[in-house]
C-alpha cells in the first residue's frame, strides 16, 4: 500500500481555521494551554497530576460498563491501572452514528490509539489508555440515523425523541438487514453484518448497541468506550453544573474568547448561553431557561426557584445533561486526560474554552487534530491512469481539473492569452497616437481594445466548449471520479463509511490506517489500495 502526505493548505474543502491550526497552532497560545506535539504533552503530563480526579469512580462505573462485555487483557489492564495517578487517557469522542456513520468516526479512534501506543513507549513510567466517548446524550437524531454505503444511504426510520443513547433498538435490525445487502455476502461483509447483529441482539438500547459494536472492533487495541450519561459521574460534577446555574459565567468567558479569536479570521464556533444545560424528562431533552427570575424548562410547563433547581439537581443529577459548552470540562472533570483527540470542527470551539475551564478550575488539555484520510481503491487508480491524471492533478477544484485535461490530452492549445495581450499591447499604442491628436480620443480606443479583447476571450470559450464536448465521455468520467474522491465537493471521509473500505480489504486496512495515522503529524494522508 503506497502512503502519500499532503499539505492540509492543499486541501480545498478544509476549511481556514482548521488549516490555520494545524499549520500555525504557535500563534494561538493565549487560547491553548499546551503545544500539539511532543514536548507540550510532556509539559500537560506534569501539569495534569496537579488535577486530581476520582479515580474510584472512575473504575466503577468503567467496570459496570464492561461487566457483560468479552474484555480483552489489553482492555483489563487498562481498566485496573486508572487506579494509578500516573495513568492517563487520551479522549476522542463522537456522537452514535448509525454503524459509524462517515469514514472519520474510525479514523478518529485510530488517531487516539496510535498516539496512546506512543506516548507509552515515550514515556515507560506511565501509563496512557485510549478512550472513546459515545455522545449518549445527544438529541439530534437526524443528525446520526443515516450512514452512506457505496453511494446509498441507509437511514434508521425511529419514531423516539429525547437523548439517542436512551432509544430502543426497534427497527435497528430491518435497518441492519439493508447494510447487509449493500455490503454484500463475502467472508468479510459476513464478518461486519456479525458484529453489529450481535450488538442488536444483546442490547436493550441504542446506546448498549454502540458500546457493543465498538468493543468488539477495538477491544484488542485495549480501547476504553465510555458513556457519561450517568447518574453516579454527574453527581460527581455537581459542583460545575451548580456554579453555571447560579453564576452563570460561561457565556461572558467564552464570547469573550470568541471576540478575541476574530482577529485570526475565526467566526464564534458554538453559542454560549447563560445556562449551558439540558433538562431530561421521560423521552425529551430540553433547554433550561433563566427568565424573570425563574428557571423554565423550555416547551414543558415545568419551572424552578433557584434553591428549588439546585435540590433537584442534587437529587437527580442524571435528568440534567450537559450541553456543547459544558460538555468538555464534563469529561476532563471525570477522567484524567492529557489530550483531546479530534477534527477541525471540534478543535474549533474548543479553542474558545481555555478561560471558562480556568474559572471552574479544570485541566485544559492538548488541542490535537485528528488525521484526515482519503483512500483512493484500486478501481479509482486504473481511471486516473486512463485519464492520465496525478495526484497533483485530482486536487484541484473541477474545472480546474477540466482545463488542464485538455490542456494535456487534447492536442490543441485553445488559449488566447498571447493574442488578447498582443492585442491589448496594439491599443495601448493606437490610444497613446490618439491621444497626442485629440486627448478626448484615447478613452474612446480604450474602450474599443476592451471590446476586442471580450471578443477574443468569448472566442477561447467557444473553443475549450466545442474541445469538451468532444471530450465529453471522458470528462464525465474525470467529474465522478472528483465526486467518489471529494463528494459533494466535500471530504471523502465526512460522506462515505469505513466500512465499504473495510468490506473489501480486510482487518489489515484497520491495522495499516492504525500505524499510520499519527496525528503529531500535520498532513492529509492519501492511501491507495
Amino acid at each position: 500500500m503506497n502512503i502519500s502526505k499532503v499539505s492540509f493548505d492543499k486541501i480545498q474543502s478544509l476549511a481556514y481555521k482548521d488549516v490555520f491550526y494545524q499549520h500555525n497552532s504557535h500563534q494561538l497560545k493565549e487560547f491553548i494551554q499546551f503545544e500539539p506535539t511532543a514536548e507540550g504533552l510532556k509539559d500537560a503530563i506534569k501539569s495534569r497530576l496537579q488535577y486530581p480526579i476520582d479515580r474510584s469512580l472512575l473504575i466503577n462505573t468503567l467496570t459496570s460498563q464492561y461487566a457483560n462485555l468479552v474484555t480483552s487483557e489489553s482492555q483489563y489492564q487498562n481498566i485496573y491501572k486508572l487506579k494509578d495517578e500516573n495513568t492517563f487517557t487520551m479522549i476522542t469522542a463522537h456522537q452514535p452514528a448509525l454503524f459509524g456513520g462517515p469514514a472519520y468516526y474510525f479514523y478518529k479512534i485510530f488517531s487516539v490509539i496510535n498516539l496512546s501506543n506512543q506516548l507509552n513507549e515515550q514515556h515507560p513510567n506511565c501509563h496512557f489508555v485510549p478512550v472513546f466517548i459515545n455522545g449518549a446524550e445527544d438529541h439530534d437524531f437526524d443528525e446520526i440515523k443515516s450512514v452512506n454505503l457505496f453511494g446509498k444511504t441507509i437511514t434508521w426510520d425511529a419514531d423516539q425523541s429525547g437523548p439517542v443513547g436512551r432509544f430502543s433498538t426497534l427497527l435497528l435490525d430491518k435497518t441492519l438487514m439493508e447494510m447487509k445487502e449493500i455490503l454484500g455476502d463475502s467472508p468479510q461483509a459476513n464478518q461486519i453484518f456479525s458484529i453489529f447483529n450481535k450488538a442488536i441482539k444483546n442490547s436493550t438500547s441504542y446506546n448498549d448497541f454502540v458500546l457493543k459494536w465498538v468493543n468488539d472492533f477495538f477491544s484488542e487495541y485495549g480501547v476504553l468506550v465510555f458513556n457519561m450519561d450517568q447518574a453516579d459521574l454527574k453527581r460527581a460534577f455537581i459542583p460545575i453544573m451548580e456554579k453555571d446555574i447560579i453564576h452563570k459565567s460561561s457565556e461572558s468567558h467564552v464570547q469573550k474568547t470568541q471576540e478575541q479569536l476574530q482577529k485570526f479570521g475565526f467566526k464564534p464556533q458554538a453559542f454560549a448561553r447563560d445556562i449551558n444545560l439540558f433538562y431530561i424528562n421521560g423521552a425529551s431533552r430540553e433547554r433550561i431557561i433563566f427568565e424573570n427570575g425563574l428557571y423554565h424548562i423550555n416547551n414543558q410547563d415545568i419551572t424552578f426557584t433557584e434553591q428549588e433547581i439546585i435540590d433537584h439537581l442534587h437529587q437527580f443529577p442524571e435528568r440534567f445533561s450537559p450541553n456543547v459548552i459544558l460538555r468538555p470540562l464534563y469529561q476532563e472533570f471525570i477522567l484524567p486526560n492529557i489530550a483531546y483527540i479530534g477534527g477541525g470542527g471540534e478543535l474549533a470551539y474548543w479553542l474558545e474554552r481555555k478561560s471558562q475551564f480556568a474559572y471552574f478550575g479544570v485541566f485544559y488539555p492538548v488541542l490535537i487534530r485528528r488525521n484526515s484520510v482519503m483512500i483512493i481503491t484500486k478501481s479509482i487508480q486504473k481511471l486516473m491512469e486512463k485519464l492520465h491524471l496525478t495526484e497533483e492533478d485530482i486536487l484541484l477544484d473541477d474545472d480546474k481539473l477540466i482545463t488542464l485535461y485538455l490542456e494535456k490530452n487534447t492536442g490543441h492549445n485553445f488559449h488566447l492569452n498571447n493574442e488578447i495581450e498582443q492585442t491589448s499591447k496594439i491599443f495601448d499604442a493606437i490610444s497613446e497616437t490618439a491621444k497626442s491628436i485629440d486627448p478626448t480620443l484615447e478613452m474612446t480606443v480604450k474602450g474599443e481594445g476592451h471590446k476586442v479583447a471580450k471578443i477574443l476571450e468569448g472566442i477561447e470559450s467557444r473553443l475549450k466548449r466545442v474541445l469538451k464536448q468532444k471530450e465529453e465521455t471522458n470528462i464525465q468520467q474525470i467529474r465522478t471520479l472528483k465526486n467518489k474522491l471529494f463528494p459533494n465537493h466535500g471530504l471523502q471521509e465526512r460522506t462515505d463509511s469505513y466500512l465499504q473500505f473495510l468490506v473489501t480489504d480486510g482487518p489489515e486496512l484497520t491495522k495499516t490506517l492504525i500505524s499510520n495515522l499519527n496525528p503529531l503529524e500535520k498532513d492529509f494522508l492519501i492511501f491507495y489500495l
